[in-house]
């Protein structure tokens, strides 16, 4: 089993790009405080909000899950605190998963890029 997770915290101000469209995902993120955007084409005329993600918001995770870059942008709303959990401990913890429910959540993350 995995050693207890260690989250590092951060700080954002609004406006502050956290995660870009294109790069690849090294962690994931949990909102503590603070507003979210997930935003698709961020620096296009064809910018648009997918979504707004509060205290308790996760982000990053389908990155790590299929190894594909960040599907869309993520932008500070307002100061915002995330706690991140690193890339090698995300993998820790799902190689603990049974193996059918890793392919289910394969399953879900391919069909969810498949309608971004």
């Amino acid at each position: 089993m995995a050693e207890k997770s260690s989250f590092t915290r951060a700080k954002y101000r609004r406006g502050d790009r956290i995660v870009l469209e294109g790069n690849l995902g090294d962690a994931l993120y949990l909102i503590v405080s603070g507003q979210v955007a997930v935003v698709k084409n961020l620096n296009s005329d064809k910018r648009k909000t997918l979504a707004k993600l509060g205290p308790g918001g996760i982000f990053g995770e389908m990155s790590l899950l299929d190894g594909q870059p960040h599907a869309a942008s993520i932008v500070a709303l307002e100061e915002t605190e995330l706690s991140t959990m690193s890339q090698d401990e995300f993998h820790a913890l799902f190689d603990e998963m049974n193996p059918i429910m890793q392919g289910i959540v394969q399953l879900l993350i391919d069909r969810l890029r498949q309608n971004i």
